[in-house]
Formats: structure tokens, C-alpha cells, sequence
């Protein structure tokens, strides 16, 4: 007789096991949304709620719902997510075989990203060209953007302890950054000498702050930006 696998209970201890992988709380944040939303899809029109009932008829079903409603990577996003959690549910023997085992994520087609134009990086630099905190802050962060084309968490995540080598991502003699990017893997992104400069003109209004103490290099009004 086949084992019942609740779905809430099955999430729970999904979510336990990629934190004792140390994965990073944004990719665990997306996989639990991927079974959340699968759950709910479940519910809401009757079908099983028992992992180990769950067919491949239903996680398609879910995905084309989501193709009605998103865009095809988002489909395909939380596909991956379904993936390993139904992977997770296999390996511990709570089901089987996964629902997925011979499924194809939902094909993504190629849209380039639109590129900001000269004119319209000129008009966001000269937008914050003061000598303000905020207008060094900003510019600062633009041309950190433009040097390296990290993503935002990456540069958004950079930290500010100069006394600390190790806890420091920034080194501006070398006109380095260092970035922590996908799968948690830390790379050097360089900048160039108007970058460098930018955020040394920021550190000095940065460190009359009543957050500089902040290990974080960028601060809003409250601390952390």
C-alpha cells in the first residue's frame, strides 16, 4: 500500500533541507514559491494534495496555468523548483518517481534585454551630479552598473569594512569589487577610474553618517539600502 505523503508537510521538510544545503535565501525563497503556487493550484481545483499522487497531468496542467498567466521564464522557474522538490521527495523515498522524471521545462524564447542608450546614461549621471549624499550614493551606484553589468544583488550587496580584509569587497587602489554572484561563488569585477573615484567621493559623505559603522557599503536614510 502506498505510503501518504502530505504536500504541506512534504514543503516544510523541503524548505529544512536547502537551508542545511546552505543554498542562498533567494534561491530558497523561489523554490518555496514554486511549491506554494503549485499547491494552491491543487487545491483550488480539487486535485491530489498527496505528493505521492501528484502525475505528470498535473504538474503540466499547472505549468500551461502559469503560461496563460506569466511569462515563459517564469514557467520555466518554477518548473526548476518542482524539479528538485519532487527530486527531494524521490531521493527520501517519501515517492516513487518523480512527476517530472521525463519533462521538459517550457521553452524560453530569446529577448534581449533592452540597453540604455548613451543620451539616457548621460541624463541618469547628470540627474545625480550634486555633491549631496544621495547624489554620490547614486552615482556611485550607476557607474558601479555600467563598469561591470553585475546584477543588482550583486553590487547591492557589497560590503564596506576597510579595517577587515576578509569582510571587505572593496578595493579601489586595485579598482576592484568583489562581487558574490549565482551559487554563491565570489568573483573580482573591475571598475574603472570614474568608478573609483565616485565612491571614493561617496565614502567621505558615507562616513558622516549615522550608519557608517554599517558593514554595508550602500546606506539609505534608515541604514542598509
Amino acid at each position: 500500500m502506498a505510503t501518504s505523503v502530505d504536500l504541506h508537510s512534504a514543503i516544510a521538510s523541503y524548505r529544512r533541507h536547502l537551508r542545511a544545503e546552505n543554498l542562498s535565501p533567494r534561491t530558497i525563497d523561489t523554490y518555496m514559491e514554486a511549491t506554494g503556487q503549485l499547491t494552491q493550484f491543487l487545491e483550488e481545483r480539487g486535485m491530489p494534495t498527496d505528493a505521492a499522487a501528484i502525475g505528470r497531468e498535473h504538474i503540466e496542467g499547472f505549468i500551461g496555468h502559469l503560461l496563460e498567466r506569466f511569462k515563459p521564464a517564469t514557467a520555466a522557474n518554477r518548473f526548476r523548483g518542482l524539479q528538485s522538490f519532487f527530486r527531494f521527495l524521490e531521493e527520501e523515498g517519501e515517492i516513487p518517481k518523480s512527476p517530472l522524471a521525463r519533462m521538459r521545462a517550457p521553452l524560453i524564447p530569446e529577448e534581449p534585454p533592452r540597453v540604455l542608450t548613451e543620451a539616457e546614461c548621460k541624463a541618469l549621471l547628470e540627474a545625480c551630479g550634486g555633491s549631496a549624499f544621495e547624489d554620490r550614493r547614486d552615482r556611485a551606484l550607476i557607474l558601479c552598473y555600467l563598469d561591470t553589468g553585475a546584477r543588482l544583488s550583486e553590487i547591492a550587496n557589497l560590503r564596506w569594512v576597510p579595517e577587515d580584509l576578509e569582510d571587505n569587497d572593496v578595493d579601489l587602489d586595485a579598482g576592484i569589487l568583489r562581487v558574490l554572484g549565482k551559487g554563491r561563488r565570489p568573483r573580482a569585477a573591475p571598475v574603472g577610474r570614474q568608478s573609483v573615484k565616485a565612491i571614493d567621493r561617496y565614502l567621505r559623505r558615507r562616513a558622516q553618517h549615522p550608519q557608517a559603522h554599517s558593514p554595508w557599503l550602500w546606506l539609505g536614510r534608515k541604514g542598509r539600502m
